[in-house]
């Protein structure tokens, strides 16, 4: 079993980006323009996300494994998940199941939460028995939160890559993660705690740059893992 040093996938994601900066910037400057002018329409922009979120997240992967690959890839790479309907669909579920997973997780606090509001002038006992249970399910639900978003970071690359459908590519984005999780989860923590701080240093305008590089570094693990571990193919 392979074990990932965070230190080499930094240097080999740094690497990667350094050899097509112009074209992850640009790509990642269009994604978030996209996504933040979503985000500011009302209701419409909300339902419409999903359906520009994944296929820009995947066609991200996608260019940069196609780029490690292949040092001579054309500019459409990135926008494969509008250009094929498997790719589009496939990367739209797994926003949807992720979003989904991710509401589970939290809904313990929002139920605490209103069962608290709720119940407090009513009967105080019972808004803190609410509270208390909602607390002890929501930090369940917390751990899991962090465990799963942690452990579906493949999922875009393997839909693009292997061509599977998004539950399957979630499982096996999973199962690749899930020796490395302590690893995946500590970089992943580290990379949330920087790319935050240049964010709100930048006005957001950081995120240009941390994005595309967070996903170098994501796709050199991948292949790391693709290389030495047949979890993939058989699994497929």
């Amino acid at each position: 079993m392979t074990q990932l040093k965070l230190r080499s996938l930094w240097q080999e994601g740094w690497q990667l980006f350094q050899h097509y900066p112009a074209e992850l910037l640009g790509f990642s400057a269009v994604s978030l323009l996209i996504q933040s002018g979503l985000q500011s329409l009302p209701i419409l922009g909300w339902l419409a996300l999903p359906f520009f979120v994944g296929p820009l997240t995947l066609g991200l992967n996608w260019g940069i494994w196609q780029r490690l690959c292949d040092r001579d890839r054309p500019l459409s790479d990135f926008w494969i998940g509008f250009q094929q309907p498997f790719l589009f669909w496939q990367s739209f579920w797994a926003v949807t199941w992720i979003s989904t997973i991710a509401l589970i997780c939290w809904s313990p606090w929002l139920i605490g939460a209103v069962g608290l509001w709720s119940w407090w002038e009513v009967n105080r006992t019972v808004a803190i028995a609410i509270g208390s249970i909602s607390g002890i399910f929501g930090l369940i639900g917390l751990a899991s939160f962090c465990y799963l978003m942690v452990a579906y970071q493949f999922t875009f690359l393997l839909i693009a890559d292997r061509h599977l459908r998004a539950w399957p590519a979630m499982q096996v984005s999973l199962q690749l993660l899930r020796s490395q999780w302590g690893i995946a989860a500590l970089g992943i923590a580290g990379w949330t705690v920087v790319s935050s701080a240049i964010a709100i240093i930048t006005c957001c305008l950081g995120l240009v740059l941390t994005t595309p590089l967070f996903y170098c570094c994501l796709i050199a693990a991948y292949q790391q893992l693709q290389n030495a571990d047949p979890l993939v193919e058989s699994t497929i």
